[in-house]
């Protein structure tokens, strides 16, 4: 009778966390801005890796050095938490070979190899991130 009774509570639980019953970590909306030398900088790539493990979020810079973090394809902001955060140049396809990237926009090296840490806190974060 066991093996009865085990079946469909195993059955519920799979339909539950299929059906959207697991939303994941629990994350706090980032926005801000990214100067570099003190100009916006535009179509750069953000990524805030958490420091406590699980899923990064990534946003990308519009002209006027504006982010918003991704966390999924349903979901917007970073996992509560601390994070490290770096920035690099975008890439697109290159037309010659679309099996390969190449550079739509880049960083300085010493920009890119800067690593900051910051905390993602509830509810709604601007954290700007100011390069020399």
């Amino acid at each position: 009778m066991k093996c009865a009774l085990g079946v469909p509570l195993l059955a519920m639980l799979t339909m539950l966390l299929g059906c959207g019953g697991y939303d994941g970590p629990p994350v706090g909306s980032v926005s801000g801005v990214v100067t570099i030398q003190g100009k916006p900088a535009s179509d750069v790539v953000v990524e805030f890796t958490p420091l406590e493990g699980g899923r990064g979020s990534t946003g990308t810079t519009d002209d006027s050095g504006r982010y918003e973090l991704i966390y999924s394809s349903n979901k917007m902001g970073a996992q509560i938490g601390k994070h490290s955060v770096t920035i690099s140049g975008n890439q697109v396809l290159d037309d010659s070979n679309t099996n390969l990237m190449k550079p739509k926009t880049s960083v300085p090296k010493e920009v890119a190899e800067t690593k900051r840490e910051v905390e993602v806190n509830s509810g709604s974060n601007t954290i700007d991130l100011e390069y020399p």
